[in-house]
């Protein structure tokens, strides 16, 4: 003869009985959407302009009217603005004014940089590595290396630092030839940034077919994602944000807002262009900023165009500060109790609950569990009965 079943059958047995003994409870709620009446509106008014994609809270107009008032001043304009990390002024990326692109002047000296952190993130480089340097890798322009007394060593962190900080063109020079111009190159191509390209070293005779270029949407994607650790191991990306943090060389974003917004930026100046990229760094409201400009009728760029950088600038600083913070991080909420599972807690706990399972891996004889059972399910058809009227009576009070 088979034993009777144990405990836990008796329990898989409740879920089955309980459903037929409790039935339903109340009617399902009516519907509660009006139906609409009266006539239809057949006034017209104005279209409205076109929305910006990805553009949120950001106001659109008065960007567009600093890039309109630039190009009537012969400067061409573009602007890239993105919040970051959850923050909430624009939904995504949004570039205005011109889409074509820039010689990159020493802005691009952020993508030669993330191109020599991912060498060092791969284990090709270490941050400490040395480099001899010597006079014949002088070059002019921006920098304090160019005139020291040579040989000298400098390790690799130290002229990735003085190519941010200093924007020093001997440093990124030298850097550019240990990692390679191919490695900025594959750095464009595993994130989607072309027209982005460093195609020469700086003030070198390199090809005359081969140019620096970038435009605003390529670097501001080069901004999200070393923000958002896309491209970077997070040491890596603190190290990089730490030394546009301490940019010497910003008298166009930073001088405009740092008063009210921590920044972190990279400028680039030639004859005729002036550029600035980087961080607006407001807690919560984290947001990359773009603007690229180009002077079209031989004035000098800091001049005629810098005051449209510090606009841009100073609005969107001012519409970072208005937004929402990001929203907290939340957590699942807890799983609401049904009455349904009031019932089979209730089932449980009278069959005996833990204990049950217990007696039975300590081996109680067949009979005696036998009889457990029966009496279990007895009970079940207790509970039950008095779970149906307590479901009832929540009916009501409903």
């Amino acid at each position: 003869m088979r034993p009777l079943p144990a405990l836990p059958a008796a329990l898989a047995a409740a879920a089955v009985v309980a459903p037929l003994l409790l039935g339903p409870v109340g009617p399902a709620a009516a519907s509660t959407t009006a139906p609409t009446d009266g006539p239809t509106s057949t006034a017209t008014s104005a279209p409205a302009p076109t929305p910006v994609p990805g553009a949120g809270r950001l106001d659109v107009a008065a960007l567009q009217e600093v890039v309109d008032e630039a190009a009537d001043d012969d400067v061409r304009l573009s602007v890239g603005v993105q919040s970051l990390g959850g923050a909430t002024l624009t939904d995504g990326p949004v570039v205005l004014g011109s889409t074509e692109s820039y010689s990159s002047a020493s802005l691009i000296k952020v993508a030669l940089v993330v191109a020599v952190l991912r060498a060092v993130d791969r284990g090709d480089l270490a941050l400490d590595d040395t480099v001899e340097v010597t006079n014949s890798d002088d070059v002019p322009g921006t920098g304090v290396l160019a005139g020291y007394s040579s040989p000298y060593e400098a390790t690799i962190g130290e002229l990735c630092g003085l190519a941010i900080t200093v924007s020093d063109n001997t440093a990124s020079n030298v850097l550019a030839e240990e990692v390679g111009l191919e490695e900025v190159d594959r750095l464009v191509e595993d994130l989607g940034l072309e027209p982005t390209h460093m195609g020469r070293l700086f003030f070198s005779d390199g090809p005359k077919d081969e140019s620096n270029d970038l435009d605003a949407a390529s670097t501001l994607e080069l901004l999200r994602a070393v923000h958002d650790d896309d491209v970077l191991a997070p040491a890596s990306r603190g190290r990089l944000l730490g030394w546009m943090r301490q940019q010497e060389l910003d008298t166009k974003i930073a001088e405009e807002v740092e008063d009210d917004v921590q920044t972190a930026t990279k400028t680039g100046d030639t004859s005729r262009v002036s550029h600035a990229g980087g961080y607006l760094l407001d807690p919560g409201r984290e947001t990359a900023l773009v603007v690229l400009t180009e002077t079209e009728d031989g004035r000098s760029p800091t001049a005629a165009a810098d005051p449209y950088i510090q606009d841009v600038a100073a609005l969107v600083a001012e519409q970072v500060l208005a937004a929402p913070e990001a929203p907290e991080p939340t957590t699942a909420p807890a799983p609401t109790t049904t009455p349904e599972q009031v019932v089979a807690e209730e089932v449980r706990q009278t069959l005996g609950g833990d204990d049950a399972a217990a007696a039975e891996d300590d081996g109680l004889p067949a009979a005696v569990t036998g009889a457990l059972t029966v009496v279990g399910l007895l009970a079940l058809v207790v509970v039950a009965l008095r779970a149906r009227v307590l479901l009832r009576q929540r009916a009501r009070r409903r």
